[in-house]
This record gives structure tokens, sequence and C-alpha cells, in this order.
């Protein structure tokens, strides 16, 4: 959009999840908790941003970022993006001043209107990915996964959590023949999942971190996809949604906090017995399903990485507008 961006990033990235870095992105401290530290105090005082923006607040080491604060603010404005799921303990974090907070939704802006001016809270919502649709028969030759079956399909860090459903996998895999498809690099994980596989043979694993391109190859593979997650006392947004909203994948999500804020978008289940109906819903292709599918792409339409650039973009001009901020076009923002 014509605008310089600089990432200020953490070393710890999981580089296997993204691939090599932009060469925008300079991985220049250490998160809160590790054993060894690190903070380059230079990458953020060494220019004039016109915009800094914070995210994931929790994991910086505050009271560094404390210390080069003051350099950032006499020529930048500070946006927090907050993505905490409530307030925050540590004294630290009050000590910040922002000239906006942003926040994903009502739920959150209800708890920030305690620690913040009602005026400098915007609602951006979370993004997603773009979309992009494929051919399950393409998809699953490319991945060498069986044409006559059905997919179920669940990856990343919390795959341990699905544990629980294979026997109801099991009875339904009487009536439709399926393989449920666990993709994982956590080692812990792949040794669980390796010894189920003596109990379950339905279970397929494979080892391999997931970026965004195989993500999408194994969702346009797959029949549906398993969100499963236990109610929080923290508001909470479910992020893996929001990556698989474009894929034209079905999601059944366990119908807890996590997705109290989503729509028609995915398929709720409140138990096993529900899952079951809902999966049998997913290979018969009925209505509910295909209601699913147009809200989750109208989502992601609506809410793209593209649009909500544009919309921060928005909130980055009308900060500077009017405050001696010229050129900021050709200024960098850091977050």
């Amino acid at each position: 959009m014509g605008h310089t961006l600089k990432v200020l990033a953490p070393l710890e990235a999981g580089a296997s999840l993204t691939g090599e870095d932009e060469p925008y992105v300079r991985r220049c401290f250490e998160l809160k908790g590790n054993r060894e530290f690190l903070f380059a105090q230079v990458p953020f005082s060494e220019e004039p941003y016109d915009i800094f923006v914070v995210e994931h607040f929790w994991g910086l080491p505050m009271a560094d970022l404390l210390e080069v604060y003051p350099c950032v603010k006499q020529t930048a404005k500070t946006v927090l993006v907050f993505h905490e799921g409530g307030p925050v303990n540590d004294p630290s974090f009050y000590r910040f001043t922002w000239d906006a907070v942003v926040c994903f939704d009502a739920r959150y802006k209800r708890f920030l209107t305690t620690m913040y001016p009602e005026e400098a809270i915007r609602i951006i919502p979370y993004p997603c990915h773009p979309i992009v649709h494929g051919d399950k028969r393409t998809a699953r030759l490319r991945l060498g996964l069986p044409l006559d079956k059905k997919i179920v399909f669940n990856y990343g860090l919390n795959v341990f959590k699905h544990l629980h459903l294979l026997p109801t996998m099991e009875r339904l895999s009487q009536q439709y023949p399926l393989i449920f498809l666990t993709v994982t690099d956590v080692p812990d994980w792949c040794d669980l999942f390796e010894a189920v596989r003596g109990r379950y043979n339905f279970v397929e694993l494979r080892r391999q971190a997931v970026s965004s391109g195989l993500l999408y190859s194994y969702l346009h593979a797959s029949d549906a996809l398993i969100y499963h997650k236990d109610s929080t006392e923290a508001v909470v947004v479910p992020s893996t949604c929001y990556v698989c909203f474009g894929s034209g994948c079905p999601i059944l999500a366990y119908d807890t906090n996590f997705v109290e804020a989503l729509g028609q978008e995915v398929i709720r289940y409140r138990d096993l017995g529900e899952l079951a109906e809902r999966l049998s819903d997913v290979f018969e292709d009925r209505e509910n399903v295909r209601l699913s599918l147009r809200a989750a792409t109208e989502q992601a339409r609506e809410n793209s990485n593209v649009n909500i650039a544009r919309r921060f973009a928005e909130l980055f001009e009308s900060l500077t507008t009017g405050v001696g901020q010229k050129g900021s076009r050709s200024r960098p923002a850091a977050a």
C-alpha cells in the first residue's frame, strides 16, 4: 500500500512454520521467561517511526521496552493491539501510554473500557487468510491421500486434544470409511499418535510443520477440519478458524467460548453424539453445511488480510493527520 514496514520480532519464531523471514523482519529480543537474556535497544530507537505498533504484549520484556519507549514516543504515534483475554496484572504494563488501543470485538472492548478511555479504543476484527479454493482430487493426489475415503483433518500444536474423539470416529467409520489425518511436528504428539495408531488403524500421522500453502492443500484434500478447544475464563478468538475460513473446507467446532463470537461460519457440536451427526451432515453435503461454507467464505472476504490492513492504515492516517507528520508513506512503522 506504499508504506514502509519494519517488524521487530522475538528470536523464538518457529521458522519451521513460516519459512524464511521477509527482508523487513529483524529479530532482536528474547521473550519473557527465557533463561538467556537479549534485548537490543538500537532497532527500537534508531529510526523516527511514524507509527509504533505493539502486539502480544504479555511476552515482551516490558521493563526493557520502557527504557526506550520515551525515544519512540518523541516521533511516533503508538498503538497497542490487545490480544490478551483480560486485564493485565503486571504493573509495568500500565506505565505505557497509547494513542490508540485496538481490539478484535465488543467483548474485548467491554473490559478495556476499565483500563483506557473509550475514545482511544478501536475495534478492528481478526484478519482472515485470503480465499483460496482448490480441487479435492488434485490435492489428494498431490499429497498421496486416498481418493475413496472421507478425510477428517486436524493439525498443529493442540492435536492431542482430539484423542477422545477417536472412539466416535471409529463408530462413524463403519458407515463412512474414513481416515483421521493428523499433521504436527511436535515430537511428543507424534509419539502419542504413533502409539494410538496401534488401536485405531484409521489414524494417519504426517510428521511435518504446516506452512500456509501446505495447510491449504490439506484443507482442500479434506472433508472436514476439527476445531476442539474447551472453554476458558479469558476472552478468546479462534485464530485457526480465521486462518481456514477461505479454504472451502467445513469446520466442525466444539461449542465453547472460543467460537461464541462466530455465527454460521462454523458447524457446532456440543457432545460426541452431535459430532457424529454433524460429520454425517458434512459427508452427505446437507444444507447446513452449504450454509456454513457460504458464511465462512463471506467472513474471509469481508475481513480479508487486505481489508484489515486497510483499516489499520486508516487508523494510522487518522492519528498522524494534522500533527506535522508529512511524508508518512515513506517512513517506517514498526510492530
